[in-house]
């Protein structure tokens, strides 16, 4: 059985895609770019903001970080509201607490928001032992963020599992040998198929099954 839970935000515990989409439609049209439509996210939530910008509009390495600040000042006003916590979320983490596990955040996106976020939806912020976000003050990969998290709560990477929404996600739990969920209903895997490239413990259909987790061995 394992002993830690890492959880993605993004896809995972929340439906971000409605800010997130927002905001870098609106930072691009302002630098003259055409906005994309909402199936475009697939695949582009979960890698770093400045590849997003890249993937979905073609941006040139001297605009990116115009383009993040711009994102950033307007996701702070306008990108935290537009947030939808998936449904069955927090009886699924409350049931891992429960049952005696650790649980943790590891996202990229900025370490405010996430904060500012967690802030307001208290009954979920409460269940985590830790929250591992992107700090301009140190430059980390998703790969260590999750060996941050192991090292903080004295967890082996093979005792915890990584459940995220991406290959991104996939990838990194694979680097630092920790066993991974895909979670099916995010904005990372179209499919089971896509998942399936990858080395997965266990498939997510909804936030409920996070409950699931418990019976990984």
């Amino acid at each position: 059985m394992k002993k830690l839970v890492i959880i993605g935000f993004d896809g995972t515990i929340a439906d971000t895609s409605p800010g997130i989409l927002y905001c870098m439609n609106t930072t691009a049209l302002s630098m003259g770019y055409t906005p994309v439509a909402h199936d475009a996210l697939y695949g582009v939530i979960g890698v770093s903001l400045e590849q997003g910008f890249m993937n979905l509009y073609g941006m040139k390495e001297d605009e990116i970080e115009y383009a993040m600040n711009q994102y950033s000042k307007l996701y702070s006003i306008k990108g935290e509201e537009m947030i939808l916590i998936y449904d069955g979320i927090d009886e699924a983490l409350r049931s891992l607490r429960e049952g005696g596990f650790k649980l943790a955040i590891v996202t990229q996106k900025n370490e405010k928001f996430i904060n500012n976020m967690l802030a307001v939806y208290k009954q979920i912020g409460s269940l985590f032992h830790t929250v591992c976000a992107t700090n301009v003050e140190r430059e980390m990969t998703k790969a260590d963020m999750l060996q941050h998290v192991c090292a903080e709560l004295e967890v082996a990477p093979s005792d915890a599992i990584f459940a995220g929404d991406s290959y991104v996600d996939a990838i990194a739990a694979e680097e630092v040998g920790m066993d991974f969920a895909a979670a099916l209903y995010g904005w990372g895997f179209r499919s089971r198929e896509d998942a399936q490239q990858y080395n997965c413990k266990a498939y997510l259909n909804s936030a409920k099954d996070i409950a699931k987790l418990a019976n990984v061995e």
